[in-house]
């Protein structure tokens, strides 16, 4: 019978074995796999370095675009929107900075910002929606058809109503149109400021949302985009026209705008800028909203599916 220290010897054998096979393998491929692997470094060191040259290099032609259309914007957007209330719609993604930077060319652009909108997360939510179907039953001012759809599409409508002027007709009440703001606010489905608290009517609007998500979409990041382009959508069709806005990624499948271009139906009414918190973009969705103030909508950036950088020139 073999016994307990056969079986030792053995194993131990066969270690040692490959001990000496990794130690002899080592020692012939030592100068080859190390020559290899130094060319492997020196290659990758010196693609790094090129990449890194060529990143340096694109942030330069960003920065000195964004200095040209700092300077030429003011001139190229001057009295483009005479005249013109524009409300500014924000999502709790939209960057701060690019809301004010776009107020100002706004400013420029002669348009009165009759206020911002920041739609919050709740509005979209599933779970409040009872909340939102009673709250736009209960305050639903008078001359305002609500469609028969989801109470955040029928809360969209409604608030496009109160917060825009109809190109022809009269709007809502002054007073019913604050009844409702106030009831939304106290619900927390929405945030609104205007100049001085005087609520105006806008003629066109804009909503800047933020970067597309890294990851494909939650259940709530699908209900609120949703939200956002049936506002987009009622804000269009109720004044003289709207723009959706975003940053480059908002292109993507992802994204806000990559949403808006999915739907020819509303692209085809709603305009997309894609570049929004650069200064051409920011130049775009000016030129845009005048565009939209003429019945002409398009897509603009340097993303997916965009019809340019700027749109083109008023007709004749």
């Amino acid at each position: 019978m073999v016994d307990f220290r056969y079986h030792l010897v053995s194993i131990i054998a066969v270690f040692l074995a490959l001990a000496v096979g990794i130690v002899l393998g080592t020692t012939a491929l030592k100068g080859p796999v190390l020559d290899d692997l130094r060319d492997n470094i020196r290659r990758l060191s010196a693609d790094k370095r090129t990449l890194e040259g060529e990143v340096g290099g694109l942030r330069s032609q960003v920065g000195a675009a964004d200095e040209f259309a700092a300077g030429v914007g003011p001139g190229l957007v001057r009295g483009t929107l005479a005249e013109q209330g524009v409300l500014v719609v924000t999502t709790p993604e939209t960057p701060a900075d690019v809301v004010e930077r776009l107020t100002v060319l706004l400013g420029q652009a002669g348009a009165q910002v009759t206020g911002q909108l920041r739609v919050l997360a709740a509005l979209s939510d599933p779970e409040q929606a009872q909340l939102v179907e009673d709250l736009v039953a209960e305050v639903v001012p008078a001359g305002v058809d609500l469609p028969d759809g989801e109470p955040v599409e029928r809360a969209t409508v409604e608030l496009a109503a109160v917060l825009t002027s109809p190109p022809r007709g009269e709007g809502v009440d002054p007073d019913e149109a604050q009844a409702v703001l106030s009831a939304f606010e106290e619900a927390d489905l929405i945030q609104f400021d205007s100049d001085g608290g005087v609520l105006r009517k806008a003629s066109l609007a804009v909503v800047l949302t933020g970067p597309a998500p890294a990851a494909d979409l939650e259940p709530a990041q699908t209900a609120a985009q949703e939200a956002m382009l049936s506002l987009a959508a009622a804000l269009d069709q109720r004044a003289r026209g709207a723009v959706v806005a975003g940053p480059f990624t908002s292109a993507d499948e992802r994204g806000l705008v990559g949403a808006l271009r999915d739907d020819s139906s509303l692209a085809s009414e709603v305009s997309g800028v894609d570049n929004a918190d650069r200064g051409t973009g920011m130049v775009a969705v000016v030129l845009a909203l005048a565009e939209q103030g003429r019945g002409v909508a398009g897509q603009y950036g340097g993303g997916p599916r965009a019809d340019g950088a700027l749109p083109g020139p008023p007709g004749p």
